[in-house]
């Protein structure tokens, strides 16, 4: 009957070797008091290394690669390139505001994972996240609520006046600027509460949101932003639509087949936000 691993050999292969105990809930000891789950047979100190180098480490490169990619982001879109996209609508609206939105995204994201990190070296912080998380999953309004943010900042800086003096007004230009960093942000909080499926079905609800408002651009007789020209309005409706559609036939597969194809894991450790 082949031995049960223990020590360092469970720690090198803890999960292929054939003669596994079963997990369990295993407290590191240290001052915050951490609690994950490890396999059986380690010491503290061989359990703290395995926690580190299986889940901290990789969230901090993770977390640091996606606080330089925002940040790449973001000084890009601050030289002559961010300028040359705001000459034309359809480039301003899809490309310029969506790496905005997708630089403010990644911050969230990177801050989240160094959240995690931190309040594993901190018992008060473990606990503040903890109530927070679970806060947020009893409460359906809250977890919308960072959506619906995201919504009302980027709607009121689509109005025809609020965009048209952000076009031609530096000041107005930053803050909208800032505001789809934040809007960015707000759009990552909230999907970190979704389940897989559910955020396919909100990328799809995007799709459907993008492609009414290119109808109406496209559709509508009136010049809604003066400051480009009526065929540039044209353009980004048209663009708008197509985006729907690649939404629409990227997405319903994956949704179709994530439903019927395959039952979803079980995750062993929450992946939320915190």
């Amino acid at each position: 009957m082949p031995e049960t691993p223990t020590g360092v050999s469970a720690l090198k292969n803890p999960v292929e070797h054939p003669s596994e105990k079963p997990l369990k809930l295993m407290k590191l000891g240290s001052a915050s008091e951490i609690y994950r789950i490890l396999p059986l047979g380690l010491t503290v100190e061989e359990a703290r290394a395995w926690y580190v180098n299986r889940i901290l480490l990789p969230r901090l490169r993770w977390a640091s690669a996606a606080l330089i990619a925002a940040l790449m982001i973001l000084i890009a879109m601050l030289t002559e390139l961010g300028t040359l996209l705001e000459q034309s609508l359809t480039t301003h609206m899809v490309i310029h505001d969506l790496l905005f939105l997708l630089s403010g995204f990644l911050f969230a994201y990177g801050i989240s994972f160094l959240t995690q990190i931190a309040s594993h070296l901190s018992g008060r912080l473990w606990t503040a996240t903890a109530v927070l998380n679970r806060k947020c999953l009893n409460e359906t309004a809250l977890s919308v609520l960072p959506f619906a943010s995201a919504a009302l900042l980027i709607g009121y800086w689509y109005l025809p006046a609020q965009f048209s003096a952000a076009a031609a007004n530096v000041t107005a230009n930053v803050q909208m600027q800032l505001a789809l960093l934040f809007a960015g942000g707000f759009i990552f909080v909230g999907s970190s509460f979704l389940s897989r499926r559910l955020k396919l079905i909100a990328l799809v609800i995007v799709g459907k949101v993008l492609g009414l408002y290119g109808m109406f651009l496209l559709l509508t007789p009136q010049i809604v932003y003066s400051i480009y020209p009526a065929y540039e309005q044209a353009w980004a409706g048209a663009t708008f639509l197509f985006l729907m559609l690649i939404l629409d036939f990227t997405i319903m597969p994956l949704w179709l087949y994530s439903y019927f194809g395959k039952a979803p894991r079980t995750p062993l450790v929450n992946r939320n936000m915190f």
